[in-house]
């Protein structure tokens, strides 16, 4: 099993917006009926340093994780729609022990990315609104406009790929990061301290077949909340 990685220089990078901007792209999503506060999430400010990294590809796909964790694929009925589509429905701890065994497997620090990793190569130094660019177009991403209305093999959508050419960023699966939510500094009073609706506390980026354009967004904070049992994998590697 060869690992297909993408390097992607470091940066400073800040992240959030202002009140306005989001209560912005919150309108512009109106026709979807989404609450105000899965917007507000990206409300606050915050500056933080992303070193040098390399970053799968496309996400780790079923026929990746039967190398390393058979059990996990043998449990999981979504593995029967094809071998080169993206493992999902992965819970935080699976994904955590697929990264722990692949690290093993390649000897290298294979790790779920940080929240704010998975935002710097989906942005990119143009600062994309979404990974192929400024533009929506639903023929860059498996999402519900997209009409597929279930995973497809991985890297099928050459044209969303990022400035850097990370493919899948939006959409066929949603990604599991390493970070645990909380509020931007600076967040606006409505955003929660902690969601305790959500099936874990890791935040997810990205979304799946099954969500909505809105999570294509690059500064898009998610979360997995029910009645999604699981998300999927891709990781990085600290990089010189």
């Amino acid at each position: 099993m060869e690992l297909d990685l993408v390097y992607v220089g470091g940066r400073h990078l800040e992240v959030g917006a202002a009140l306005e901007a989001v209560k912005f792209v919150w309108r512009e999503h109106a026709d979807l009926d989404l609450p105000w506060h899965y917007f507000a999430k990206q409300t606050g400010h915050l500056e933080t340093a992303v070193g040098n990294l390399q970053m799968m590809r496309c996400p780790l796909t079923w026929s990746e994780l039967a190398v390393v964790a058979p059990e996990t694929v043998s449990r999981r009925k979504r593995a029967e729609l094809g071998w080169d589509h993206p493992a999902d429905e992965l819970g935080f701890e699976e994904a955590a022990d697929a990264a722990c065994r692949l690290a093993d497997h390649h000897g290298i620090g294979l790790r779920l990315p940080t929240e704010f990793e998975w935002e710097h190569v989906a942005r990119g130094r143009e600062d994309r609104r979404y990974p192929w660019g400024d533009e929506f177009d639903p023929s860059c991403a498996n999402l519900v406009e997209a009409g597929l209305g279930s995973t497809e093999p991985v890297g099928s959508r050459t044209e969303g790929a990022s400035e850097a050419g990370v493919l899948d960023l939006a959409g066929n699966v949603d990604e599991w990061t390493a970070t645990v939510y909380e509020p931007l500094p600076g967040a606006h009073w409505t955003v929660p301290r902690h969601e305790t609706w959500a099936a874990d506390p890791h935040v997810t980026r990205g979304g799946s077949f099954d969500h909505h354009r809105d999570l294509a967004l690059t500064r898009r904070r998610h979360g997995l909340y029910r009645p999604w049992v699981g998300a999927g994998v891709r990781l990085v590697v600290d990089a010189p």
